[in-house]
């Protein structure tokens, strides 16, 4: 075997892929088309607070939290008429020195690792360095997958090197398609995406101008300035909160020629000024949003995750964070496997978890755009919306209040982020309850199996740095005699907590996986303590058997 994890594309879901299985001990090979010095897209701005904690285990969440925008820029989301005209609504979030501060939003959200507003363009290289750095990962740039074969043992992989066209051959325990929504890896398993094949098209310029930023006087700037005006719809996102804008723009719906919006001229429109505006055109894509999941996520050893497995339109930042939790749940099951401590069954792990969990979140993200279609898109925009006049006041605080009951939860979604549940997953436990329901912007505390694990501090650690890399048991009675399942061979660490920290603990025992979630709880070991670790093992993932 040339490794035991073969990954198509170094986006930031393969790199994290490549990364966590590394930190697990597995020889990796990551295979990319682009060349090593060429720069990352921009498109993907938000980086989740579950990722957040996710880069906190991989050491670099301080490195991460201090890139992008300067430490005094506010990620504030505002609603304007244009970006040098009225504001109908402002959603107020903090900038990095604010961060401490209390009336946020995001304030309250249980987690050591808040959400973090930051471009692809200063992440990706932040994850490239940490790969890098770790010796049993191989990068191969300027290489693509062109196809594969599959047998009992492993998977023959067949790559061209874009320099020479030479094509050559690497041989994996798996593959792993992390190669975005056109995957190679995805077609060569004749797997289809299902849903709605188009629901936007819009027009994307990363573009310089340091006199983006004077436009907004002296107000508090925006990361995000959303822009409704009798001329154009769009978004202006901050990427370095000094001369770097990505400006997106919607075309009309039914409108299929992205050349019916003039490229430079919309941007001015969106932007609120005058021909003689000067910036500067770095890049530009035409882009079709959809929401396409693929109807199988498997195809024996080869996996697919990321955009290869799921597209939707990026409302709430939970594109890029959620190929980032596929990823950390692949990562695991496979290393799980070839490190000797699971049945091979265990992977099939992967898809029953992601595969609801991604058509759960793109439906939130299509009905959250929708209901902004609803407020902005389905009517025609009065020329007089930014008037100084009585009626256009009254006009955009109707429409303000409106945009920003819709989009609140979008912009503090922290039900996508700590509501999201495994249920009916072949590795997970259940006990009869029901886990709680969420939406968007909200969530429920449980310990419920499947349920991430509420967030707590033990002697001012936090419990997600106490956490194993696989399996740990927290015990909140130190009396109950847990030496069955240490002994079991399970890779379970102990932690011991005297006091539960919250009234949703209201078990003696927890059983919790490194990605936070719950696997089982009870008061005592079971007797039959080999039924529960050959669940948490996967031996029994195709018949679903059932523990109590």
């Amino acid at each position: 075997m040339d490794a035991s994890i073969i990954i198509a594309g170094a986006g930031p879901v393969g790199t994290c892929l490549a990364i966590d299985a590394a930190m697990r001990g597995l020889d990796v090979i990551i295979v990319e088309p682009r060349a090593a010095s060429d720069p990352p897209d921009a498109k993907c701005n938000t980086i989740a607070a579950r990722t957040m904690e996710t880069f906190r285990r991989f050491g670099i969440a301080e490195e991460v939290r201090a890139a992008g925008l300067p430490d005094t820029y506010p990620t504030d989301t505002i609603y304007a008429t244009s970006l040098a005209g009225p504001e109908l609504t402002r959603i107020v979030m903090p900038a990095r020195i604010e961060r401490s501060q209390p009336g946020f939003h995001d304030s309250d959200w249980p987690t050591p690792e808040f959400m973090v507003r930051e471009s692809q363009l200063w992440l990706e290289p932040i994850l490239r360095k940490k790969m890098m750095s770790l010796t049993n990962i191989r990068f191969l740039p300027r290489t693509e997958v062109v196809g594969y074969t599959q047998d009992g043992d492993g998977v023959t992989v067949q790559c061209r090197g874009l320099d020479e066209d030479q094509v050559f051959e690497l041989r994996g325990l798996y593959l792993a398609g992390c190669d975005g929504g056109a995957s190679r890896v995805r077609k060569t398993m004749n797997v289809k995406l299902s849903g709605d094949a188009e629901i936007a098209r819009t027009r994307t310029t990363l573009v310089r101008s340091q006199s983006i930023r004077e436009l907004f006087g002296d107000r508090r700037p925006a990361w995000m300035s959303w822009v409704v005006n009798h001329k154009v719809r769009g978004n202006v996102v901050a990427i370095d909160g000094e001369e770097l804008w990505l400006v997106h723009r919607a075309l009309s719906d039914g409108e299929k020629d992205f050349e019916a919006i003039d490229l430079e001229q919309s941007i001015r429109d969106v932007l609120g000024v005058d021909a003689d505006f000067p910036f500067e055109v770095i890049r530009h894509e035409d882009w079709v949003g959809r929401r396409l999941v693929a109807e199988s996520f498997r195809d024996g050893r080869v996996f697919i995750a990321g955009d290869a497995a799921h597209l939707w339109v990026p409302f709430a930042g939970y594109g890029m964070n959620a190929g980032i939790a596929d990823a950390m749940n692949l990562s695991w099951v496979l290393s799980a496997v070839v490190n000797g401590w699971a049945d091979p069954a265990m992977v099939d792990a992967y898809e029953a978890e992601r595969a609801p969990i991604t058509d759960q979140v793109s439906r939130f993200a299509m009905a959250n755009l929708e209901a902004n279609m609803a407020a902005i898109s389905g009517r025609t925009v009065p020329t007089f919306l930014s008037a100084p006049n009585f009626f256009a006041r009254l006009l955009r605080r109707r429409l303000g209040k409106k945009l920003f009951d819709i989009n609140l939860a979008q912009m503090s979604p922290e039900g996508l982020n700590f509501g999201y549940f495994y249920e009916g997953s072949p590795i997970i436990v259940g006990d009869g309850e029901k886990a709680p329901a969420y939406d968007m912007g909200k969530h429920v505390k449980s310990t419920v199996p499947g349920c991430r694990l509420p967030h707590f501090f033990v002697g001012g650690t936090s419990i997600l740095d106490l956490l194993g890399p696989d399996y740990t048991i927290i015990r909140f009675d130190r009396t109950v005699d847990v030496s069955a399942i240490v002994r079991s061979g399970l890779p379970v660490k102990v932690v011991d907590v005297d006091n539960p920290p919250h009234s949703a603990f209201v078990h003696k025992l927890l059983i919790v996986r490194a990605d936070s979630h719950v696997a089982w709880r009870a008061d005592a070991l079971p007797d039959d303590i080999g039924q529960l670790v050959d669940r948490l093992r996967g031996r029994t993932c195709r018949d679903r058997t059932t523990v109590s």
